[in-house]
């Protein structure tokens, strides 16, 4: 193949790339901080009790019938915004 035959084939893509390109792991973790901020908590209310929850007494008498006593921690986090109709994952 001539020299100038090399000029005249496309570049290939991966080539390309100058200082102004982001790299594969840029994007990652520009994509990565974006999922933190969205999936960062904002709710910061935490209830200790079952009985503080304001659940209906037929379901605290079932929760208590089963045997438990104290919410676990996501409960804790958990069952307050659910029941006052906010969005939840957890």
């Amino acid at each position: 193949m001539k020299d100038t035959d090399k000029e005249t084939q496309p570049v290939p893509e991966e080539e390309k790339k100058g200082d102004d390109t982001k790299t594969g792991d840029q994007e990652a973790k520009e994509d990565t901080e974006g999922l933190q901020e969205y999936l960062k908590p904002n709710w910061d209310e935490s209830v200790d009790r079952f009985d503080d929850m304001g659940l209906k007494e037929e379901t605290l008498r079932g929760i208590y019938g089963y045997g438990f006593n104290k919410p676990s921690p996501i409960q804790c986090k958990g069952i307050l915004p659910v029941i006052q109709g906010h969005d939840t994952i957890a």
